[in-house]
């Protein structure tokens, strides 16, 4: 791949190496084509395929950018001199054959298989260097080896049965650009009418996005409450009627993470013959796959955020009151709406700042919180139920019980 400066509209037609006529080409068949180090290379720009035997450059760009044939991953017929020289991608026929056949009989067959063939499917964006049908190309070679090899009759003849909109003409660059473009589609055999996108690629990513989203309402029973409690909104029940879907969200979470990996890594594209999607982007599939484990890490992530954002919440410590032995004290609280340990230490942060209380330890598991506080100078009931309704919990606290 190199990189050549086009100064103006006139020079980008035609090839910077060898000042050929370029036809243009979509971007589809450089992606189908280019090895893994030159594909990443290619722009935006317009690209156009150089057909001339002595040049090494296939493709060039408005840009400048042009690609040689070490560049490819197969081997530009048309462009080579020595065999197999292939003119025909989708069904194996190559130029050796047809001078082969031509000497043989008289004439060549080539054309009619391939015809016949190409009916059913074919796919000349996606393999054929030049990204348009070969019937021209193919033709352009029956007839030099019937006028090398056969004799002018039955050239003539063979140039009326081809006198069809795929014939040699198209591949001659006297053509103006849109008949350029009219001839690489004229013999295109696939049905429009089908989607040429698979849709196991959109159905993929849309299971990978579902799957955060369900991690996400897995894990909603946690974060979902203390985002209210830091908008100081009481959870009440929110986070108890969470807590009983979260493993159905997580068995969800599962199964759309799992639909994902099977249409990226196992499913085959079902799309149309000789459409875009029929030869996978490489630079699509990698960037599907990278973007599948960044989803996976954020499901994990995601779903196991109860288990390890307590860790994430520092924790108040108590006033450091030193009193006698027997003046300690200790009560249990009863708490309702915890969902996570995350709550849990948000509550005891609250309880440690309510005057008289020495020290709090909260269970999510058991839904109560104890405290120790001085038993000649106990909490007030009201200080302790208003700390316990300011972090977004219910208690029925009516009195402390030792």
């Amino acid at each position: 791949m190199t990189n050549t400066n086009a100064t103006s509209t006139t020079q980008e037609v035609y090839c910077p190496e060898c000042s050929t006529k370029g036809k243009k080409v979509e971007r589809i068949t450089l992606e189908s084509l280019l090895n893994t180090d030159a594909v990443f290379q290619i722009s935006e720009e317009q690209y156009r395929f150089c057909d001339a035997i002595d040049c090494e450059t296939v493709y060039f760009g408005d840009n400048g950018i042009t690609f040689s044939k070490r560049d490819l991953t197969v081997r530009v017929g048309v462009k080579e001199r020595t065999a197999p020289r292939h003119v025909c991608y989708c069904f194996d026929h190559t130029i050796e054959e047809i001078d082969a056949e031509v000497q043989e009989t008289g004439q060549s067959t080539v054309l009619d298989d391939i015809k016949a063939r190409m009916k059913t499917a074919c796919w000349c964006e996606t393999k054929n260097p030049q990204g348009s049908c070969c019937l021209g190309t193919v033709d352009k070679y029956v007839k030099q080896a019937m006028a090398e090899y056969g004799n002018s009759l039955g050239a003539n003849a063979l140039r009326d049965e081809q006198a069809d909109c795929c014939a040699v003409e198209a591949h001659e660059h006297s053509l103006n650009e849109s008949e350029e473009i009219v001839m690489q589609d004229c013999c295109s055999t696939t049905d429009t009418s089908v989607d040429t996108k698979d849709k196991g690629q959109r159905t993929g990513v849309l299971a990978v996005a579902g799957s955060v989203l369900s991690a996400l309402a897995a894990s909603a029973c946690c974060w979902i409450p203390l985002l209210l409690i830091a908008f100081g909104v009481s959870v009440g029940g929110v986070s108890a009627w969470l807590e009983q879907y979260r493993w159905l969200f997580l068995g969800l979470t599962a199964i759309l993470l799992g639909t994902g990996f099977y249409f990226v890594y196992f499913r085959k594209p079902q799309c149309a013959p000789g459409t875009a999607c029929a030869m996978p982007n490489p630079r699509f599939l990698r960037f599907n796959r990278v973007m599948l484990w960044v989803a996976t890490a954020v499901v994990i992530a995601t779903a196991a955020f109860p288990k390890y954002v307590v860790y994430l919440i520092p924790e108040d410590e108590p006033a450091q009151i030193t009193i006698p032995a027997n003046q300690v004290a200790t009560a249990s609280l009863g708490i309702a709406g915890m969902s996570c340990e995350a709550c849990a230490v948000h509550l005891k942060n609250a309880l440690v700042k309510v005057p008289g209380v020495l020290d709090v330890w909260v269970s999510y598991a058991d839904s109560n919180a104890t405290i120790s506080f001085d038993d000649t100078m106990p909490p007030s009931v009201t200080d302790l139920a208003s700390a316990v309704t300011g972090a977004g919990f219910k208690s029925d606290i009516s009195a402390i019980s030792r």
